[in-house]
């Protein structure tokens, strides 16, 4: 008889008493051997892993000493590959979770947060998401600092180093679960507002401020500044000029602006009336509105929907002009698609900590855009002492605020 018959036999009670015994003594003797290898990690003179043609299987060619010295052996065997196949399987899973938790987890995390390395566009030609939110938001608000180019570098868990361009100047940083820290905050933070406030005969007036937010001008500021050196300055106007009318008046008098303040808001029925929203304040008070606006000579250059957003980029609005498209209308079209892009994609606003609107502001300017046209109440230019005192002599020019510390 096989022995594997006689556990059988000893399984379902059917062994005589003799048997019975010898069984369980067998039983509690691998017991025992189990429980040492166990806490052993090494038995002195114990063989190899035993063949199964070793260990003869006819109960009736074993004496019951080298049947249980057999047993024994087996018994080690299967225990001995028990436990390598437990070591294979621990390291196995500890390696999955390592790998999961170095390539996988990481990846995962980030799906959760702003991703400035998505890629936007189509075919071969695509930018990567900071570069077009921050292009476009830098342009509406942001004149003289508009970004034209950022990099950026994923670290895992939402978190990434940030490259941010403008012309031959470059700004680092990073960008950790939706939190955008630069380095040099104030190239985001810093920037032009429209002030209002009353002047020294009690009326109420409006003007932009510097580009780098000055609001206060001393009378004949202007003859102080150094001939030699070129400035950047905001100019408001005396009234609202209708875009293609301000571009030839621009023409007329070579000024060459690189940033225009659009008009979002009439106090009457007038679209030529200044966007006079606040009025009554005390002398020398001020309160302020964000403003918003376009480029002129600071071309962005990126890829995006043009289905969705079309004249998107300030470079394809250029070469739509050159092509012989309305200057006009193909800049209504670019300034109404920025509109569209942020409110689609407020996340940049919300980053900046001196965020201009929110998607439901953008709304509102699109709307009034829309339905009275595309009005200039100002501009950014930059240009010398002589230029600056020739624009003050200039009907239509109503204050110029220079930005002295460039």
């Amino acid at each position: 008889m096989k022995y594997r018959d006689l556990l059988q036999e000893y399984k379902n009670g059917t062994l005589d008493e003799e048997k019975r015994k010898e069984v369980e003594a067998d039983i509690e003797k691998q017991d025992a051997i189990s429980d040492f290898l166990f806490e052993n990690s090494e038995i002195p003179g114990l063989d190899d892993i035993v063949d199964s043609g070793d260990v003869p299987e006819d109960n009736t060619e074993m004496n019951p000493s080298s049947e249980a010295d057999d047993f024994a052996k087996l018994i080690n065997s299967r225990i001995r590959r028990a436990f390598i196949k437990a070591g294979i399987s621990t390291a196995l899973v500890t390696l999955a979770i390592v790998a999961f938790v170095m390539f996988a987890l990481p990846k995962i995390v980030d799906g959760q947060y702003y991703n400035p390395t998505e890629e936007i566009g189509s075919g071969s030609e695509k930018s990567n998401r900071l570069t077009v939110d921050v292009a476009t938001y830098s342009e509406l608000f942001l004149p003289t600092r508009n970004i034209w180019n950022c990099d950026a570098v994923s670290r895992g868990y939402g978190k990434y180093y940030v490259s941010l361009y403008r012309k031959e100047n470059s700004y680092t940083g990073t960008l950790e679960k939706g939190d955008l820290r630069l380095y040099n905050p104030d190239i985001l933070n810093r920037t032009i507002k429209l002030a209002y406030s009353t002047d020294e005969n009690g009326q109420s007036t409006c003007f932009l401020t510097s580009p780098n937010g000055i609001d206060y001008f001393e009378e004949d500021y202007i003859s102080y500044l150094d001939e030699y050196h070129g400035y950047w300055a905001s100019v408001t106007l005396t009234k609202c000029m209708k875009y293609d009318d301000f571009i030839k008046w621009c023409e007329q008098n070579d000024i060459y602006p690189d940033w225009c303040a659009i008009s979002t808001y009439i106090p009457g029925v007038d679209p030529e009336s200044l966007p006079m929203r606040y009025s009554g304040l005390e002398h020398n008070t001020y309160t302020y509105d964000p403003c918003v606006g376009f480029g002129v000579d600071s071309y962005m250059r990126v890829n995006y929907d043009q289905d969705k957003y079309p004249n998107l980029s300030a470079w394809d609005t250029m070469q739509a002009v050159n092509d012989g498209a309305s200057e006009y209308e193909v800049t209504l079209e670019h300034v109404t698609s920025m509109l569209d892009y942020l409110i689609d994609n407020p996340e940049i606003i919300y980053m900046i900590a001196d965020g201009n609107a929110d998607p439901d502001t953008l709304r509102s300017y699109k709307k009034h855009i829309e339905a009275n046209g595309l009005y200039i109440y100002g501009f950014v230019c930059a240009d010398s002492k002589e230029g600056f005192e020739r624009m003050q002599n200039l009907d239509e020019v109503a204050h110029i605020l220079v930005d002295i510390q460039q």
